[in-house]
């Protein structure tokens, strides 16, 4: 008898093991593919740029020679590549507060009952899907020295027109407005996701303690969001850090350079200059920059949980 439960139990144990590798082959069918294409359109050329960092390689007809640190020596000690890492920092934390605090604001602003939620969402949602080549032609019409509507605006009320492109603080003013208005919604449906997460019970609780609006936000809701926090100070940083559309189309890093940062330094460096070891080795200052930031970021969200 004991025999025999045992040979059942092996049995069983046997399709079970049977149905879980088929069960494993169909799973590696289905993600095979999507994995092979991201490793070929996205994990190679992620390589393959930060690796030419290491290498001393200008034009397309030219071989790559390996150049260890020179290109990060030169990048550190050149002020054109200093420039614009610094412009791309202060720009970023421009864009960076706007998108945090506006965004916040908004969320809490639609948490809250009133009609026509849903379509308010869609209206700030909206600006993020749209395409930056044509959203930034339309702030060129804006800004246009001669028939733009800013311009018309001033001269209504009896001001002089400005030449924008010749103002450092109109373009960096232009570049982090419509950066802010490209991110302003993806940061509010992070928050608005993070607030609706939060349990009514502490807010009830708040209320049976005779809290006002303010104390409900500083000691309920604040500290509830700590993990949407997180992410949105990280996935907010390396955005900003990444703004590239608008010193393309709107201000074409001008007046004079002015305006210029760090990715759109590296596209220059690849596509105009086929200097490939300099845009290689910008490429990864820029990604330890950002790992260095996240990493940080996590250690403070970690030490705050203790």
């Amino acid at each position: 008898m004991e025999q025999a439960t045992t040979v059942a139990e092996g049995v069983r144990a046997g399709k079970a093991l049977s149905l879980s590798k088929k069960e494993n082959r169909l799973a590696w069918m289905l993600i095979g593919p999507i994995l092979l294409y991201f490793a070929l359109f996205q994990g190679f050329p992620i390589v393959f740029g930060l690796g030419i960092g290491f290498t001393n390689w200008v034009g397309v007809t030219s071989r790559p020679t390996f150049a260890g640190l020179r290109n990060f020596v030169r990048f550190f000690q050149d002020p054109i590549y200093l420039g614009t890492l610094w412009n791309a920092f202060y720009i970023g934390a421009l864009v960076m507060f706007f998108n945090v605090t506006i965004g916040f604001a908004g969320a809490y602003l639609l948490n809250t009952p009133m009609k026509g939620k849903t379509l308010i969402r869609s209206i700030w949602y909206l600006p993020a899907v749209t395409a930056p080549v044509a959203t930034t032609q339309i702030f060129l019409m804006f800004i246009d020295p001669s028939s733009g509507i800013a311009n018309r605006a001033l001269q209504l009320v009896g001001l002089e027109p400005i030449a924008w492109g010749y103002s450092t603080f109109w373009m960096v003013t232009w570049i982090v407005a419509y950066s802010s208005w490209r991110g302003i919604g993806g940061a509010m449906i992070l928050w608005l996701a993070g607030l609706q997460s939060i349990d009514p019970a502490f807010y009830e609780a708040a209320d049976i303690d005779g809290a006002s609006g303010w104390q409900k936000l500083i000691y309920v809701t604040l500290p509830s969001l700590r993990n949407i926090t997180t992410f949105v100070l990280i996935t907010g940083f390396t955005g900003a850090l990444q703004i590239f559309e608008p010193v393309l189309f709107i201000s074409q890093a001008g007046p004079f350079g002015t305006t210029d940062v760090i990715v759109h330094r590296v596209f220059r460096d690849f596509y105009g200059d086929f200097n490939f070891g300099m845009a290689g080795a910008g490429a990864l200052v820029i990604t330890l920059i950002i790992f260095v930031f996240s990493l940080t970021t996590l250690r403070w969200y970690q030490v705050k949980e203790q």
